[in-house]
């Protein structure tokens, strides 16, 4: 096994002794300067004595070269207008703190096109970069210097003047460092330009300054190629969408899965799993940094996104289309997670949230009663850790044998003893069953981040670090929960509330080096969620129809770490082959110990289970209210104390190679291969314990109180209890007849080890043919070998042993019609497969906390194969507004979904999974933005961005009517509106989001299926900039409090509500 138990602490202390070194050495921070080059061109030519405006205010006037230099004040939305004889054109930007804007202004054309980019960027973001040229002329004294060495840094990259004393280079655009003789002036590059620097140098060598060209010669070298500006989804090869800095931050998401519903197609359940185009789970990818991420939680099959916060990330992709470099699991998509690496100058900031949900804050909940110093952090303290002798107690009790610790000797064990063993087993598990109560404190988020850029001799260094804790508390109130027979009678019956306390810590760490035609990158995250999560039942159970109170408690930690090496590389001087490489080790945990449970019943003739329902208050104790409670007794097959742990120990490595093997001008190639290898080993561990009675003892059993601690309990020389006085019977004992014993219920199937060998290599082809047509052909080769091992669940519980071992070859083909500037069609077809998870293929039980009852693995599943076929028309009025339509079909053999288990009563309410025989996929996805101008200037604006999908899909299953693909919702729909006022700092968002009609989980064996209805959510995000260093934030949450709610045969499954939230921080860059 893989173990970062002690690597990453020394990984992370390495890193911060290194940190701490360059400050020690004195590498130079960057200080943020000059950030906007805006150059002004009519028909081609230089345009001098323009007026520059920022943001309202007159910034100076171009030179003769038609270029300005100013400073950006603050982050975020800008203004620029440029004033000249032919007219004023406008444009607006948004820039990050430190980031460079270029920006080409066509007085004549009335265009403005813009580039932001960060200040460093490492080879692989350069290598993607628009191109501009650099003429280089140097003087000394009054003649050209020729023969002279003129070093590049960053590039590596060394010139040599002519006689003319020039030399010439064309280079990804941004700022660098240029050496010569010994001195150093900073040269911007701007992409689709070529630009004149004089570096004039005294003759004594002790000094160079850069002089600006005289006009003349300004006209024979400028020229300007808009082509050579990219725009991200629109240059990339298959279908993608993106969220960069600016949309994150706009929506003031606090995590990835809250940002990625802004998508088009894309939907998230319990606000944490992503669905694309209607598939989630097993069909949608997710990579960090290019490596592939495991999930942390049984239940799910995809990674929970929560983990994630929004300020450790630069940016989202989510790639619709498979391509070989791809996973190739991509069937529903890719989403592809970048974090932060080269800060743009020295950033240190804070932020503090607070909130308030109404009817949950301030209010008085029920709550864990056991509790660590800990638990404010997330973290168990022991307090809820399996007591090692439990284990102890059950090996022997199995054996009938015991084990002398000092001697060794054995011994079988008699009556006396095994009794005494059964009473302290009980003893160890008694406790913490009953509720506590308290009042909800308010929600409260904070932050830290910190960043810096360090010019070395030859390199330049990038940290940047970060910091995220949250508190909050979330609630189901009027809930309801019903099961039903096949014949759609109504069984169990229930209302029920729910309290879930959530505690987020979260770090990053990422240092960035590059140096010559090298990046290298250190990342480390570690990301904990922790749910403290108490609901209470009441109502009737649908076996014997009996009136119920249901308690479960449960503390889940998830937690995932991952630290990484990675490394880009021009490998030829030109810049034509490019080499990535990445080294990941990571380790995904989810850690649930101490999960308890229990039931009271009682004859529906001593208590009516609808009058229960009527009076019961879910805010007072038990004790509070016994008058509601005639002829109750604790059911002890269902009281029990269940403990888990699952580790997941991954390692994943891969190199990709880029080489642009033909360049022509208008038609171009890329050759790009590569490699990854995967291992990833899981030890998932359970282990559950409860009490056992004689069943003709129910004496023992009942209470007016329907407290647990007044039928599981000890004497210990008290006598107060009934059960206390001499030869008195009750509470725990050695003896089933006369008290609880203490029983393992733990099954051999409950826990499970697999490994899994998972390779690949892929070859990819893409053409462009006079910047028209773009063809992308590729095949990707997977060797996948996934072994589970766990137990029967009859007879003798024997070994189970799941084995999956297929190879796959999948390609791809994709064609891209650029039909003008501003039109461009999109056609790809593929094949992915889908793959059973460890979870799902382990004959062994999890928890689905949703509805919260038990999930069951099938170690007989079957490899799914999907074809897949996209067209998407995408239309680029302007640089911001846009429109596409998207057309998708996909058609799967032997689809992978989750059903309900066959069974009547309560037990119906569990889960499995099978394959179904085949499905069709298919629909119809539009995205559009837009934006206003309101009023002559573009200091206010007004943002609209719509995007909706239409889904549809027909399954085939054997004795199963046509249906709908599990988890796949009729649609999804998405409308953002925007308004920012530039001037006065104020941004206001409104956020409407609905996914249509989805199968939860298929129905088989007559019972119908249980679907998710539509639910419309609203929130409002509002952002003031009080100062360049100090925001407001405030935001509405779930303003509509529409319920969430679940049908089975068209009557209620499961509904609740949350409630409406309110937000309100600051962010403080100082």
């Amino acid at each position: 096994m893989i173990s970062l138990s002690s690597a990453l602490p020394l990984l992370v202390r390495s890193l911060v002794q290194f940190t701490v070194a360059v400050y020690v050495l004195g590498a130079q921070p960057v200080a943020a300067a000059e950030e906007l080059l805006v150059h002004v061109l009519s028909a081609g030519a230089p345009v001098s004595g323009a007026s520059v405006v920022i943001d309202g205010v007159t910034r100076g006037r171009t030179l003769q070269d038609g270029s300005l230099l100013v400073d950006i004040n603050g982050l975020g939305a800008h203004t620029l207008a440029v004033e000249t004889v032919e007219g004023t054109v406008n444009a607006r930007f948004t820039a990050g703190t430190g980031q460079l804007v270029d920006a080409i202004v066509e007085v004549d054309q009335k265009a403005v096109s813009l580039d932001v980019y960060s200040r460093t960027e490492g080879i692989k973001d350069r290598k993607a970069a628009a191109e501009g040229t650099l003429k280089i002329r140097v003087i000394q004294g009054e003649r050209p210097a020729n023969q002279q060495a003129i070093y590049i840094a960053g590039l590596g990259l060394s010139l040599q003047t002519d006689s003319a004393g020039e030399a010439s280079v064309t280079i990804p655009r941004g700022r660098y460092r240029t050496q010569v003789a010994e001195k150093t002036a900073n040269l911007r590059v701007v992409g689709g330009l070529t630009r004149l620097v004089i570096l004039e140098i005294d003759e004594a060598r002790e000094s160079m300054q850069v002089a600006t060209p005289d006009l003349e010669e300004v006209f024979v070298v400028a020229s300007f190629d808009p082509a050579g500006l990219e725009l991200n989804e629109r240059d990339t090869t298959n279908i993608v969408d993106t969220i960069g800095v600016e949309l994150l931050a706009r929506f003031a998401d606090s995590d990835v899965a809250a940002s990625v519903v802004r998508v088009p197609g894309v939907s998230v359940q319990d606000d944490k799993y992503v669905f694309i185009r209607g598939l989630g789970g097993r069909y949608v990818s997710a990579t960090l940094n290019n490596a592939t991420m495991p999930s942390t939680n049984p239940s799910k099959r995809t990674v929970p996104l929560d983990l994630f916060p929004s300020n450790f990330v630069s940016q989202l992709d989510i790639q619709k289309t498979f391509l070989t470099p791809m996973p190739g699991e991509s069937t529903g998509g890719n989403l592809v997670i970048n974090t932060k690496t080269f800060p743009d100058e020295r950033v240190r900031g804070m932020s503090m949230q607070g909130g308030y949900t109404t009817g949950l804050t301030g209010e008085t909940i029920f709550v864990d009663s056991l509790a660590g110093d800990f638990d404010f952090l997330g973290w168990d303290d022991g307090s809820r850790s399996e007591d090692p002798a439990l284990s102890v107690i059950s090996e022997f009790l199995k054996s009938g044998k015991a084990i002398d610790s000092e001697t060794g000797q054995t011994f079988l064990l008699d009556d006396f003893t095994e009794g005494e063993l059964r009473r302290a087993g009980a003893l160890l598990i008694k406790d913490g069953f009953d509720p506590a109560f308290k009042s909800a404190s308010p929600n409260a988020n904070f932050g830290v981040n910190f960043g810096d850029l360090f010019l070395l001799d030859e390199s330049e260094l990038g940290v940047y670090a970060a910091m995220n804790y949250s508190n909050e508390w979330s609630k189901r109130e009027d809930g309801e929960r019903y099961s039903y027979e096949s014949q759609g009678e109504v069984a169990d019956n229930f209302l029920y509330r729910q309290y879930t306390n959530t505690v987020e810590a979260n770090g990053f760490v990422s240092v960035g080096w590059n140096i010559g035609d090298s990046t290298f990158e250190w990342n480390t995250v570690a990301s904990r969620v922790t749910e403290s999560q108490l609901e209470r039942a009441v109502g009737q159970e649908g076996d014997e129809f009996q009136a119920l109170l249901r308690q479960t408690i449960q503390w889940e930690e998830r937690q995932y770490l991952s630290t990484q090496i990675a490394g880009s590389h021009f490998i030829n001087d030109v810049g034509s082959v490019v080499f990535e490489w990445q080294a990941t080790l990571s380790q995904a945990d989810r850690y649930a110990p101490d999960r308890r449970e229990f039931d009271f019943t009682a004859a529906s003739s001593a208590t009516d289970p609808d009058s229960l329902k009527a009076q019961y208050d879910f805010q007072k104790p038990n004790d509070q209210q016994s008058s509601l409670f005639r002829g109750f007794m604790l059911e002890p097959g269902t009281i029990i104390r269940r403990y888990d742990e699952l580790v997941d120990d991954n390692a994943d490595v891969s190199a990709d190679l880029t080489w642009d093997v033909y360049d022509s001008g208008a038609s171009f190639g890329q050759l790009r291969t590569g490699f990854q290898l995967i291992t990833r080993e899981r030890d998932s561990d359970s282990s559950t314990y409860g009490f056992n009675v004689n069943q003709v003892r129910d004496d023992l059993l009942r209470t007016s109180n329907l407290l647990v601690s007044d039928v599981v309990y000890t004497c210990d020389g008290e006598s107060s209890r009934a059960g206390c006085e001499a030869g008195g019977e009750g509470g725990i004992s050695s003896s089933p007849n006369t008290g609880l014993v203490f029983v393992d219920k733990t099954l051999a199937s409950d826990s499970y080890d697999a490994e899994l060998e998972y390779n690949s290599a892929y070859l990819m082809y893409d053409h462009t043919f006079d910047s028209v047509w773009q063809v992308i052909v590729g095949g990707r080769y997977e060797t996948y070998e996934q072994t589970t091992n766990t137990f029967s669940l009859q007879g003798a519980q024997g070994a189970v042993q799941s084995v999956i071992d297929e190879d796959s070859f999948l390609p791809s083909l994709g064609v891209n019609w650029f039909i003008s500037d501003d039109h461009q069609l999109r056609l790809a077809l593929s094949q992915t497969v889908a793959r059973p998870d460890f979870k799902e293929a382990a004959n062994a039980t999890f928890y689905d906390n949703e509805f919260n009852f038990r999930v069951r693995g099938n170690p007989f599943l079957q490899i799914s194969d999907i074809i897949n076929a996209d067209l998407r028309w995408e239309w680029y009025l302007s640089e911001v507004d846009s429109l596409s339509v998207a057309l998708f079909y996909k058609d799967m053999d032997k689809p992978i979904e989750r059903v309900v288990q066959a069974a009547s009563g309560t037990a119906g309410n569990s889960r499995t999974f099978q394959n179904s025989d085949a499905a069709q996929l298919f629909g119809v996805e539009v995205d559009g933005r837009f934006e206003f101008l309101l009023g002559d200037g573009y200091d206010k604006t007004f943002f609209l961005a719509f995007n909706a999908a239409l889904i549809e899909s027909e399954v085939t299953a054997q004795n199963q009517p046509t249906r709908a693909l599990q988890g796949q919702p009729e649609y999804t729909a998405n409308l953002i509106f925007g308004y920012d006022n530039i001037g006065g700092g104020q941004q206001l968002t409104v956020l409407l989001n609905q996914n249509g009609k989805s199968i939860a989980d298929v129905g088989v064996s007559g019972q119908p299926d249980v679907f998710l209805e539509p639910r419309l959510d609203l929130n409002v995000v509002y952002r003031f900039n009080i100062s360049d260093a100090l925001t407001l934030k405030a935001k509405l949450e779930n303003l509509l409090d529409d319920e969430v709610e679940y049908t089975q045969g068209g009557q209620i499954f499961q509904v609740y509500n949350r409630g409406p939230s309110v937000q309100i921080g600051l962010d403080w860059q100082f």
